[in-house]
This record gives C-alpha cells, sequence and structure tokens, in this order.
C-alpha cells in the first residue's frame, strides 16, 4: 500500500497533507520526504497539517459528512431525489475515506474553504483504469517527472515535452505525461490535431492561436480558482477579465465548432469554447472603474451607476460632512476675529486650524489644542471634531459596503465557474497542443501509428533526452516486440556501460510519449495500447524501511508480478544481482520464465547471467530472444562501445574496462586481470570436465545396452 501511496502523491503533487491519527514510521519518512521534495506543481514545498483521531472518528466523521450535505442541499433548495443521490454517492465512501473526507472539510471550514467538497461529481477513484498507469517506481526510473541526478525537471521526460507558454496550460500537461492515454479513439484525436498544427496548411490560424497563448501572463486557472474562494485582490480580477476578454474576443466570429479555422474535431471544440463566456466577461468587465482596479482602490471600484445604494448614501454622506466641515471655516474666523481661516494638514491631521501663539488669547477655551511650534499651535474645533467622527463612521461603514459589493460580485463570477473553467480548460487544451506540435518539428521526429494490437515496433529509436544532450553522436536502434505470435520479450546481454539501461528506457520513453500523444523520436513507429509501464531498475537501499537492496529488489519485482497483465511493459534490469551468483540466477530464471510465459507481458530483461540465454530455447516460436549491445575488443581488453543492438548473446561483461574508465589505480587492475583470467581458466576446466565426464557416462551406458543416445551425444559435444 505504502507504493500506491507514493504513486498517487507523486501524480496528485499536493502542495498540503493532511494526516489523520499515526502513521507508520516507513510512511512518516515518505510523507517528509515528499513533502520537503519540491516536487508540487507550484514548486513549492508542501505543507503537514496533523488530526487527532478518536476511536468514535468513524462513527464522528458518518454523521458529520451526512450533516454537511443535507445543509448543502438545503442551502440549494435542491429536489430531494438530488439531494439524495448526493447523500448516497457519499455513504457509499469506504470507512477511511469518510474519516479523510470528514478531517479535510472541517480543516478547510478554518479557512472559510469547505464549498470545495460540494461539486461531488469531481469524486473519482485513482485506480479508474482511464489511463496507463506509471507507478512511483517507474516514473522515478524512466525520470517522468524530475532527473535522478539533481531532481529537477530538467532532463526528465516532462521537460523535453514542455514547450508551453502558460502556467495552467503547463499543469495539465504534467497530467497528460503522467497520464498517457489507452482509448485508441482519443490517442488518434489527438494525435490529428497535434498534426494539424504542425503542418503548413494552416498557418494562419495555427500562428493565431499561437500569438494569443503566448501573450498571455495571468495563470486564468489559479485566479479563478481564487475568485471562487473569494481570495482574489482587484487588480487580479481585472487582469484575469481582461485577458478572458481579450481571448474571447479573437474568436467572436466563431459561432459553431465547423468556423473554428481547423479540421480536427478537438481543436475545433477547443476553439469554439472560447467565446462562449464573452458576454458575461463584458457584463462584468462594464461595472468596473478601470483606473481604481489597477489601483486597488476599493472606494471607487465600481463606476457610479453600478455602486450600491449602501455605497452612493455613504459616499453623499462623506462628501454632507465635507460641506459642513468647509462651511465651518467662516464661524471659526468670526471667532478668532479675522476674516477668514484656512484647514491645514500635519502629521496625517486633517482640519488642523493654524493660529499664530501672539493671538492665542483669541481662541475659545472649548477648542483642542492637537500640535504646537514656537510660533504657532494648532486646534480642532468641537464642531470639527464632531464632524470627524461622523465622517470616518460613514468611511468605515463604507469600506464594508465596498467589501460586501466586491464580494457579491466575486460570487456572480463564481456562479459562472463551470462556464469560465470550461473555457481555460479549452485554452490548457490548446497550449498542450501546441507544445507537442512544437516538439514534433524537431528533426527525426515521426508520427506513431496505432494499433489494438499489444505491440511495440520502432525503427531507428532514440531516448528524447539522451540525444539531446548527444545531439548528433546519439546510436539509433530498433526493436520489435509483439503480444500474440511474436518475439514478447528480449535477454539482453552486453559490457558494462554498453547502452543495455538507455536502450530499454528508451523503449519505454517512446511507448509513453506515443500514448501522451505526442511524436516519437524514430524512423518509424507502430504502438499498442500499454496499460502500464513497470520497471525494476538501479540498486539501493531502502534505509528509511529498513530494508536491504535485495530486499527493495524483490518487493519491487513482487509489485510487478502481481500488477503487469498482458498488456503491460515490464522492464527488469540485472534483476538477482543482490545475492549470490547461484541463487541470483535462480531467481532470474524463475521470474523471466514466468513473466512470458504466464503473464505474457511484454518484457525487457537486461542481465549478466549468459546461462540465462538459454531459456530462449524452451520457447517455441521465439517469444523470448537473446539479444546484446555490440562491441569491438581491441588489444590489452580494451573495448569499443558501439551502442548497436544485434542478435546473439554477449559473454562477457568487461567490468575491468570500466575499471579502467572510473580511473581505478593501475596496480589494482594488473592484480584483478591477473585473478579473473584465473577465475575464468578455473570455471573452464570445470565446464570440460564435467562435459567430459558426462560423455564417459554416455559411452558406459551405450555400451553396456548395445546402443548409444545420440541427442545426448550431440548436446554434450555442442556443450564442449
Amino acid at each position: 500500500m505504502r507504493s500506491e501511496i507514493e504513486t498517487r502523491l507523486l501524480h496528485v503533487a499536493p502542495c498540503e497533507f493532511v494526516i489523520v491519527g499515526d502513521v507508520s514510521k516507513a510512511t512518516e519518512k515518505l510523507v517528509q520526504h515528499l513533502s520537503r521534495s519540491k516536487s508540487n506543481v507550484f514548486g513549492d514545498q508542501a505543507r503537514v497539517e496533523r488530526v487527532e483521531k478518536p476511536k468514535t472518528m468513524a462513527a464522528q466523521a458518518y454523521s458529520h459528512i451526512s450533516n454537511f450535505y443535507a445543509d448543502k442541499m438545503k442551502e440549494a433548495d435542491s429536489s430531494s431525489e438530488t439531494a439524495n443521490t448526493v447523500l448516497d454517492k457519499v455513504h457509499q465512501l469506504s470507512e477511511p475515506v469518510t474519516i479523510c473526507l470528514s478531517a479535510m472539510i472541517t480543516h478547510l471550514t478554518e479557512y472559510g474553504l469547505e464549498h470545495v467538497f460540494d461539486l461531488t461529481k469531481n469524486f473519482q477513484p485513482f485506480s479508474a483504469r482511464s489511463h496507463m498507469l506509471l507507478n512511483g517506481n517507474t516514473l522515478s526510473s524512466l525520470e517522468i517527472y524530475q532527473n535522478s541526478t539533481d531532481h529537477t525537471t530538467k532532463g526528465s521526460l516532462f521537460w523535453t515535452l514542455d514547450r508551453t507558454k502558460t502556467r495552467f496550460g503547463q499543469r495539465l500537461l504534467r497530467k497528460w505525461v503522467g497520464r498517457p492515454l489507452i482509448n485508441k479513439t482519443q490517442l488518434e484525436a489527438r494525435i490529428s490535431a497535434v498534426e494539424e498544427l504542425r503542418s503548413s496548411e494552416q498557418t494562419a490560424s495555427a500562428e493565431k492561436l499561437k500569438h494569443l497563448v503566448s501573450q498571455i501572463r495571468t495563470d486564468l486557472e489559479k485566479s479563478l480558482i481564487r475568485i471562487y474562494f473569494q481570495k482574489c485582490s482587484r487588480p487580479e480580477l481585472l487582469g484575469a477579465l481582461q485577458t478572458l476578454q481579450r481571448i474571447a474576443s479573437e474568436y467572436t466570429h466563431v459561432t459553431s465548432p465547423d468556423k473554428a479555422g481547423f479540421s480536427s474535431p478537438l481543436l475545433q471544440e477547443a476553439v469554439a469554447s472560447l467565446p462562449l463566456i464573452s458576454e458575461d466577461v463584458v457584463s462584468f468587465l462594464e461595472r468596473i472603474n478601470l483606473q481604481a482596479a489597477k489601483e486597488d482602490d476599493k472606494y471607487g471600484f465600481f463606476r457610479e451607476e453600478y455602486e450600491t445604494e449602501e455605497i452612493t448614501d455613504h459616499k453623499m454622506g462623506i462628501v454632507s460632512v465635507e460641506h459642513d466641515l468647509n462651511e465651518h471655516k467662516k464661524e471659526a474666523a468670526e471667532k478668532l476675529r479675522k476674516s477668514k481661516v484656512d484647514y491645514v494638514t500635519k502629521a496625517g491631521i486633517e482640519f488642523l486650524i493654524e493660529v499664530p501663539n501672539s493671538q492665542i488669547k483669541n481662541v475659545p477655551a472649548s477648542w483642542a489644542k492637537i500640535s504646537g511650534t514656537k510660533q504657532v499651535s494648532r486646534f480642532h474645533t468641537p464642531a470639527v471634531i464632531s464632524l470627524l467622527r461622523e465622517r470616518d463612521q460613514h468611511k468605515e461603514a463604507l469600506a464594508a459596503a465596498c467589501e460586501t459589493a466586491f464580494k457579491a460580485l466575486l460570487a456572480e463570477i463564481a456562479a459562472k465557474y463551470q462556464t469560465f473553467r470550461d473555457s481555460i480548460q479549452s485554452l490548457a487544451t490548446l497550449d498542450c497542443l501546441l507544445s507537442l506540435a512544437e516538439v514534433s518539428r524537431q528533426p527525426g521526429y515521426v508520427k506513431p501509428t496505432y494499433t489494438d494490437e499489444v505491440c511495440i515496433e520502432v525503427s531507428e529509436g532514440r531516448h528524447p533526452m539522451v540525444e539531446q544532450l548527444l545531439l548528433e553522436s546519439y546510436v539509433p536502434n530498433d526493436v520489435s516486440l509483439q503480444g500474440e505470435g511474436g518475439t514478447r520479450a528480449l535477454l539482453i546481454t552486453g559490457p558494462n556501460m554498453g547502452g543495455k539501461s538507455s536502450y530499454v528506457r528508451k523503449v519505454a520513453l517512446i511507448g509513453i510519449m506515443g500514448q501522451v500523444g505526442s511524436y516519437v523520436p524514430a524512423a518509424s513507429a507502430k504502438l499498442g495500447m500499454l496499460d502500464a509501464v513497470f520497471t525494476r531498475m538501479g540498486a539501493f537501499d531502502n534505509m528509511l524501511a529498513g530494508e536491504s537492496t535485495f530486499m527493495v529488489e524483490l518487493s519491487e519485482t513482487a509489485d510487478v508480478l502481481k500488477q503487469a497483465t498482458p498488456r503491460s511493459l515490464v522492464i527488469l534490469d540485472e534483476l538477482g544481482r543482490g545475492t549470490s551468483t547461484h541463487d541470483g540466477v535462480a531467481i532470474a530464471h524463475a521470474v523471466l520464465d514466468y513473466v512470458v510465459r504466464e503473464l505474457g507481458a511484454l518484457t525487457l530483461f537486461i542481465t549478466h547471467y549468459q546461462s540465462l540465454a538459454r531459456l530462449a530455447d524452451g520457447f517455441a516460436a521465439a517469444e523470448l530472444r537473446n539479444v546484446h549491445m555490440r562491441f569491438e575488443e581491441t588489444e590489452g581488453d580494451e573495448v569499443t562501445f558501439l551502442y548497436e543492438v544485434a542478435p546473439g548473446v554477449a559473454h562477457r561483461s568487461y567490468g575491468l574496462n570500466v575499471a579502467r574508465l572510473a580511473q581505478v589505480p593501475g596496480a589494482v587492475l594488473d592484480v584483478a586481470a591477473v585473478k579473473s583470467r584465473e577465475l575464468e581458466e578455473t570455471m573452464r576446466r570445470r565446464r570440460v570436465g564435467g562435459v567430459v565426464a558426462g560423455l564417459e557416462r554416455l559411452i558406459a551406458e551405450g555400451s553396456g545396452e548395445g546402443e548409444l543416445d545420440l541427442e545426448g551425444w550431440v548436446e554434450g559435444v555442442e556443450m564442449l
């Protein structure tokens, strides 16, 4: 279950965790690691909130959510049938889910955000297999979201495909990359849209769309959510509405999908949904004072004709008070025996009457001295104090009225949330398709063809990330895997650093890219609908769980064997290396045989155990084939890697060559070379001795019975 949790957290990339009750130490470590890894879509560290779990929590939670949704139904004045449907849906949730839902509602209620749970239609099980499953191990091994060096996005598959111009488009593409499609019809619709955007025939429409998307500076998705939760500022609201208006006005002529300027149904529907919000956006912008909104002036935010009565009344009250203050100057002048008095403002205090100290005898005792210098004293008259108090009351009430009116406007816009969200989602879809179209224009990228069969047939395929680093020096390779009646599995051998891992990763990444709806780096590609990619690569101790390298290896292998289907791609890299050679070979042999024979999954199996090559003889119709990474051996046991896949088995791993490249001291290498030759000679003698003994036994048996087992004899000679 912990690996399932890790998979979900890596896909969802949350900004906040709410942990109900206690969790195991290993799960705690996992949460701490993921919360600090800055893996969420905003690049921030995640918050971790903790909630106590009393023994009666299950009953409390059931009662809590029942009351919550019952109250919501009353507020919405829904029909009893609708209310019952929602309550039935909530009541069908399992006990742990009910507890977590209750805890989340309680947590978000503190921030006034509990109505996020009103939209129960968004409740869906993560395991609904509407997309290819890429578990946490696969996301990490294939570097889907982050590279394995410094854990940033650079060098990942997402980084390779990301040419988006907007933040909300980038978030949608991230979801696409982590959840490739398994529906052939949807996939062909997406790749057709990408093909149309990359072609030169639709330049005008595509260029217009590209220019429009590149001009968007506002994170519309985030702004819409902030509007919905009434956390949006006035300048932010103005920016979001103006951006939406600009987008909608570009396509006001599109009154139906067939007028969108594209032939792809996906593009037609996305473009046609953009102008649907135009009327609403314009009506909202009509009420707003442009300059006041830019300056975040709450008092002048609404244009006069759209102000509420309350705002108008308090503004008139303030004007009336200021008029009375102005009139009061005559009365003050008379008392000071002056013809004229003007108010001054000092240190932020308004409506002060300044009197020279030489004339202080004319000031009534009822006047309050506020400040003064050696030359002058400054006073507020009783009337000024009373009028200022009245003005402050009006200002306070005006501020509250302005906030109320602004919140009402946000609520009015939030009522159109679904329409606006659909439009922004369409824009994000267009941004993603433009991104994939830009990727497809790279040299050597080809449109894959899709089939309902289970297969991966790629000609001159390349690793999408590695080739960007190596540029023209990358060596392409072919692969052909078929579910029924063809080669289902490849057993891959070759020298260390010969390119085995890069080869199998390339196959998996091309399969994933194809099902994302992207062009792929190859001369041609025919892809079946894979339902999952499972990997068992890399060797490390899981210190978080106190597990050894071998335990981690077998745990991950067990997960693969439990979940893989005939439509899955399974990659196993050097299985069994964490234990003794005999046990390692035995486990590797059994796992490979089970995956190919019982599960029937497409399999890429990397090994240094050359003896496994004999396993291919036990399969009919070349279901399991042996291939190796080609190399050339030169003098002094030096090896030149060719990085090409060829049939057959590589009988040596050339580990000393890697040691030399790693600059292990020469004296150590010399001793290792001597020891290696000694061990090879010992093993050769044992094999020859065993074969000779076997032949002698065959001859003895044959002479005793008067005839010889010719098949056994031939097998013995072949082994020798």
